[in-house]
């Protein structure tokens, strides 16, 4: 029986179970050059081979087509098991040959020592931890859970040298993990290392979701990533503030730079210097900057503010640039603010505008004209 035969010549190929006499796709491996590879093929006139159509991973699809002229010699195949046994011939014997050592090192071969000592170490950190492998083994992402209940994922890139040579990581946080390498242990001294220093940040990432959760950020976009210990908030319409919380005292009063029009700035800027030293560390950073500087902060969308003023803070209206009416434009923010209508605009499309009116005038590298709204006079430096 034609099914048979296939079965007993590749045992890890599978055919249509609702069809399994006159099969229409078979599904499994298919060994080739001593690597099994994935294999979905449509046989609609098995055991014909008239309309086969196969779909495999990108390292045996590259091989395919590299021995695609010896594939095409000879007689048109007439039988799936006859392509099939072809295709293993003539692929594997592709790989074996000298003229091909430069194509096939894409192929996915793995490395014993490598994999016996990486497969030791991910059993002892557990497999529910794993959540992608590369195909040869050298790259994989691990996943873990911090005190929060909040999920984070760690790059791992082992060399041919694992575990005697020390693997590169990459994780969202702050600051590079440190760690003492072990190679007796391998990654399982790098995962105790990386779950040591999301312990340490536990403080820092509650205080800025408490900010996240409750003001509207305008920077980093949402959501912002672990390693972003900085934020920019609305305090008015036309007035923001960029904080930077400490590592060490998430808490403690952040580092503040205030942007807007110098006439809504520079009094705020006075309040934070007087009432500093008013910061309570037992309340949230948006409690503390109102009874500081004595101004709502504009609230997240969907969060409840006190008042028709309270409302208009939630709305956050006008901090878009009131050129393009985006808020993000490149990664670039509204930084700039007209004194008189109090408009923000992104550097790019202010220049922008102001080169496209005539009475506009150069001096060095400041370009002056008229506000787009109110027409007083504005300013702005070239675009780097």
């Amino acid at each position: 029986m034609a099914v048979l035969e296939v079965c007993a010549r590749f045992p890890l190929l599978s055919p249509e179970l609702s069809n399994p006499r006159s099969p229409t796709v078979f599904h499994g491996f298919i060994n080739v050059g001593g690597v099994d590879h994935e294999v979905y093929i449509s046989t609609p006139h098995f055991p014909s081979a008239v309309g086969l159509t196969l779909s495999t991973d990108c390292h045996l699809t590259s091989l395919i087509t590299a021995c695609h002229s010896h594939l095409l010699q000879g007689k048109i195949y007439q039988t799936v098991l006859e392509f099939l046994l072809k295709l293993q011939q003539i692929c594997s014997s592709h790989i074996n040959s000298v003229d091909c050592k430069g194509e096939g090192e894409g192929l996915a071969v793995l490395n014993k020592p490598l994999f016996d000592s990486l497969l030791m170490h991910l059993d002892t950190i557990g497999w529910s931890r794993v959540s992608q492998v590369s195909s040869d083994f050298t790259v994989f992402s691990l996943t873990t859970r911090d005190e929060g209940g909040r999920t984070h994922i760690m790059k791992v890139k082992v060399g041919t040298g694992y575990p005697q040579e020390q693997p590169e990581v990459e994780a969202d946080l702050p600051n590079n993990i440190t760690f003492s390498y072990n190679p007796s242990e391998g990654v399982v001294s790098v995962v105790d290392a990386w779950e040591k220093q999301l312990c340490a940040m536990q403080d820092v990432w509650q205080v800025l979701d408490e900010l996240d959760s409750s003001a509207l950020v305008l920077d980093p976009p949402a959501p912002p990533p672990r390693r972003a210990i900085t934020r920019r908030i609305l305090l008015e319409n036309q007035v923001s503030v960029q904080l930077s919380v400490s590592l060490q005292h998430p808490r403690c009063f952040p580092q503040c730079h205030l942007l807007g029009p110098s006439r809504l700035t520079s009094p705020l800027a006075a309040m934070l210097l007087q009432n500093f030293q008013d910061w309570d560390l037992e309340r949230s950073i948006k409690a503390n900057l109102e009874t500081i500087l004595d101004v709502g902060v504009v609230c997240k969308k969907g969060v409840r503010a006190e008042g028709e003023q309270g409302r208009a803070r939630e709305e956050g209206q006008g901090i878009e640039c009131a050129i393009c009416y985006c808020l993000h434009l490149e990664d670039a923010l509204p930084d700039l603010t007209c004194d008189s209508c109090s408009h923000t605009y992104h550097l790019q499309c202010l220049y922008e505008w102001l080169c496209g009116q005539t009475n506009s005038r150069h001096s060095v590298n400041v370009i002056f004209g008229e506000c787009p709204f109110c027409r007083e006079l504005i300013m702005c430096k070239l675009p780097a």
